[in-house]
């Protein structure tokens, strides 16, 4: 059913809160330890960071600083029967009874049973789940449609962008959607830092406060969006009509299924900042892409409409 009167995704009366949920250090394959992880993304201005090694749970609690917060996390995986692999971040929510330098167990089993044992383990140890860079672990639809328990599922993934151009999986994600599956859509770096692969992909969380709770609350109930570069400062409906406020954007997209959304786009050297698109009434849900100056894009999460 439409709102009857305009209405946001967001709560205006919470702070804005920019992270990254997927981040490795030398405790895995990173080249940096994590305290000098935590300094780079804090002097850049992020509020919050996970640093997720492979196979191996950390809370590096002391590594926090003023407006700044580490979230507990780890990376694991498991492989496909063919070539590609499953690979699942988790993030804690709370940080009470979270792992701290432990080694993760073996995961010997593929394919979606693989995968799935991964989540459940998550879940059972008050972790959320992320489903990570599909278009990089050469994922199909089949590959992942049975797997079900995760949150959400990066549409961006810095990293694999600059590395072999596999860092955007927006069919991916569009395939749940369109079955009515609710996965939120996150943007993350992935930093390794071989690469200049740190800063380029983030989520704005729209929350009360900058605790470990508060954070992960409003991931699990997608409040917020992904960037890597434009700011999305409002998202909504209003009446039988979808909104969104942005930064200048050469071009504002509403993705909608199954009936199809709109585009729109400024005069030559005009930009946008905002847009409307009318609702037919037959959608299952609308999200919206912003695509800014310099080329970057930022997401919404879908508005579920039926």
């Amino acid at each position: 059913m439409l709102a009857l009167v305009r209405k946001s995704v967001f709560n205006q009366d919470y702070g804005w809160f920019k992270g990254n949920l997927h981040t490795h250090s030398t405790q895995s394959d990173g080249i940096l330890d994590p305290a000098e992880v935590a300094r780079r993304y804090q002097e850049q201005g992020w509020n919050f960071l996970a640093l997720t090694d492979h196979d191996f749970y950390s809370n590096w609690q002391e590594l926090n600083g003023n407006e700044f917060l580490i979230i507990p996390g780890v990376e694991l995986g498991c492989g496909l029967s063919r070539f590609g692999c499953h690979h699942i971040v988790g993030i804690h929510k709370d940080g009470q009874g979270a792992h701290h330098l432990k080694k993760s167990k073996e995961y010997p089993l593929k394919d979606t049973e693989g995968a799935q044992s991964i989540i459940n383990d998550l879940t059972a140890d008050n972790y959320l789940s992320i489903y990570c860079h599909p278009d990089w672990s050469r994922v199909e639809w089949d590959d992942i449609k049975d797997i079900h328990g995760f949150v959400a599922m990066e549409i961006y993934n810095h990293g694999c962008a600059i590395e072999d151009h596999t860092g955007l999986s927006l069919w991916h994600w569009d395939s749940f959607l369109r079955r009515g599956i609710k996965v939120w859509g996150v943007a993350t770096d992935d930093a390794h830092h071989r690469l200049e692969d740190r800063c380029g992909g983030w989520i704005c969380v729209n929350a009360p406060s900058l605790t470990i709770k508060d954070i992960t609350d409003a991931i699990a109930s997608g409040r917020f969006y992904s960037s890597s570069g434009p700011e999305i400062k409002d998202f909504g409906l209003d009446g039988d009509r979808v909104f969104v406020d942005c930064s200048p954007a050469k071009a504002i997209h509403f993705v909608a299924y199954e009936e199809r959304g709109k585009s729109f786009f400024p005069a030559p050297g005009d930009t946008l900042s905002s847009a409307s698109h009318q609702l037919g009434g037959r959608e299952k849900y609308v999200r919206v892409e912003v695509v800014g100056e310099d080329g970057g894009a930022a997401w919404t999460n879908p508005i579920f409409l039926k």
